[in-house]
C-alpha cells in the first residue's frame, strides 16, 4: 500500500457518522504499535500512543462531545526518502459529512516502510486557534 493510500485510510478511519465509531481495526493496521500521536491546540499539548488516543477519542464520543465527525483533506505535501516519508496535510473538520464546519487543521505525519508495508510512526496535528489561521491550500 502506498503512502498516499495510508494517509487516505487514516482520514477515513478517524471519521464516523452518528451511532457509529471510528474504524479502530483499520487504525491498528495503519499506526505502529508505539506510534506517537500529539494534539496541539490553544489549551496545550496532549500526547498519546494508539491505545491512549483511542481511550481519549472514545471518551469524547461517550460524553456526547463528538456525536459524529468528519475529516476531509484539502491539500497534501509528501516527501519520500527510501523507506521513510513525511506528509504535511491540511484538512477541515466538520460535525459530519456536509455538516457544520468546525475548523481547519494541519497534520504532520511520519511513516516508515518495513517488509514492504508503510506504517505511521508519528502524527502531530494543530487546528486553527486564537492566534493561528491556517491556509486552505498547501
Amino acid at each position: 500500500m502506498s503512502v498516499d493510500r495510508i494517509v487516505d485510510e487514516m482520514y477515513a478511519s478517524m471519521s464516523f457518522e452518528a451511532g457509529e465509531r471510528p474504524d479502530w481495526q483499520l487504525q491498528a493496521k495503519l499506526f505502529a504499535d508505539h506510534a506517537r500521536l500529539v494534539r496541539v491546540n490553544d489549551d496545550g499539548v496532549f500526547e498519546f500512543d494508539p491505545v491512549t488516543f483511542r481511550e481519549n477519542y472514545e471518551a469524547m464520543i461517550e460524553s456526547g462531545q463528538l456525536r459524529s465527525f468528519r475529516e476531509t483533506e484539502l491539500w497534501r505535501q509528501t516527501r519520500e526518502f527510501g523507506d521513510i516519508a513525511h506528509v504535511l496535510s491540511g484538512y477541515e473538520m466538520r460535525t459530519k459529512q456536509d455538516g457544520d464546519f468546525i475548523a481547519l487543521a494541519v497534520k504532520s505525519i511520519q511513516l516508515y516502510r518495513q517488509n514492504g508495508t508503510w506504517r505511521i510512526s508519528a502524527m502531530l496535528w494543530r487546528r486553527e486557534g486564537r492566534d493561528l489561521t491556517l491556509p486552505r491550500t498547501g
